[in-house]
């Protein structure tokens, strides 16, 4: 436990050591006209079209998320952290408290210690420079002003993505090439997400809508912003050149199935197979599948947590909402579904989130990885979140008509 305590120790300090903050920030139609301080060089980062980044990527410090933070985590910090990752494949894991413990670097600190659990660095022979600083840039292209598509959602989802890749039924037939895929398209899924939906980006001409022609935007731009990342990192340099764009190619299929438009696709697919007892692991389509279907269900997997964790996802992804709505209001746009603070209330909106988005996905991911204890108690919380948002929205109503 102490060598352990001290290697997680390492993992904290080298982040912390080598990883600078991105400033990045969603430029929207109305907003196109502001300008950044001055005294930042401001580039374009290949294949992104939203993210500025410093002209010098060579040393790399942590900047405080607040006035007087520390730089450094003390050890009573670390030792905390360090226990929680010996807890990561719990499904109880607290990601709230991990991004406080590891003041605010959860995503790369919780990469770094599943690499090493896989022995991906040594597998493909990455360099950990190039490592820390690839991941530091994805986390710090998540808009921290983002109530819920921000680097905690994406921690959060990693750390589901683990707990789903550790199912008895898919850990032993998967490649190192699929769990490094998996955590990749896990951690950038969502990454310099606007906190606005697809509707917005089209209704507002934003040029993302253009660029991608109105289809899977948001999800499209995460890719093309993941393939910029991992090429200016130069993570993927020392492999051959069409074993690289593999890669990239596979992870834009794994992030591009999370667009919710489609779902259904997805969803009648996944049922199709499991009646036909068709599946076959060995076959790297059908893990590439799987892996598509996990991380669809690791991205809605919020309903499935214990209740303290599932409201505090459940408040924050509204709160986004509303705010989109109220930028909507501001610009005298139609204020797209769900939007509405006044007319849809939080128990309204997971209700339907569960009954029509996550119940169903899960229910089939129950029947593939049957039997298994970790999906029993998710939909054990999944009924029982269901429940008290029912009484929840009960109450509402009852205090509304009085």
């Amino acid at each position: 436990t102490h060598m352990y305590n001290i290697y997680c120790k390492l993992i904290l300090l080298m982040w912390l050591m080598m990883c600078v903050v991105d400033k990045s920030a969603f430029v929207s139609s109305a907003q196109q006209g502001e300008v950044e301080s001055g005294t930042r060089r401001k580039i374009k980062r290949l294949l992104s079209f939203q993210r500025y980044c410093h002209a010098s990527r060579l040393l790399r410090g942590l900047v405080p998320h607040t006035p007087g933070s520390l730089h450094l985590l003390d050890d009573d910090y670390l030792g905390q952290a360090a226990h929680m990752l010996s807890k990561v494949g719990t499904w109880n894991f607290d990601i709230f408290l991990f991004d406080r413990l590891t003041n605010g670097n959860s995503l790369v600190t919780l990469m770094c210690h599943l690499f090493n659990v896989y022995g991906l660095i040594h597998h493909f022979q990455l360099d950990m420079v190039k490592l820390h600083r690839f991941l530091g840039m994805v986390q710090e292209d998540y808009h921290s002003q983002n109530p819920y598509h921000n680097a905690v959602h994406a921690a959060d989802v990693t750390q589901a993505m683990y707990c789903y890749l550790k199912e008895p039924k898919l850990a032993e037939q998967l490649s190192p090439l699929d769990v490094f895929l998996g955590l990749m398209a896990a951690a950038a899924h969502d990454v310099d997400h606007p906190g606005v939906n697809q509707p917005f980006l089209i209704k507002t001409r934003h040029h993302l809508a253009s660029l991608y022609q109105n289809t899977s935007v948001l999800e499209s731009h995460h890719w093309r912003s993941t393939v910029g990342m991992l090429r200016e990192s130069g993570l993927l340099s020392h492999l051959p050149a069409d074993m690289s764009q593999d890669m990239e190619q596979q992870l834009g299929s794994l992030i591009l199935a999370t667009d919710i438009s489609r779902q259904n696709e997805f969803l009648l697919t996944f049922r199709e197979h499991l009646d036909n007892q068709d599946l076959d692991l060995q076959l790297a389509s059908h893990r590439h599948f799987i892996l598509q279907i996990a991380l669809k269900c690791a991205d809605v997997c919020n309903p499935c947590r214990v209740w303290e964790l599932s409201r505090q996802w459940s408040e924050r992804v509204c709160e986004e909402f509303y705010r989109q709505g109220d930028l909507e209001r501001k610009f005298d746009l139609e204020i797209s579904p769900l939007c509405n603070q006044q007319a849809d209330s939080v128990p309204s909106i997971q209700i339907g989130f569960i009954s029509y988005i996550v119940e169903p996905l899960f229910e089939e991911w129950h029947r593939f990885t049957e039997p298994s204890l970790l999906s029993q108690t998710m939909m054990g919380h999944l009924h029982k979140n269901k429940a008290r948002w029912n009484k929840y929205l009960s109450v509402c109503t009852m205090l509304l008509e009085q």
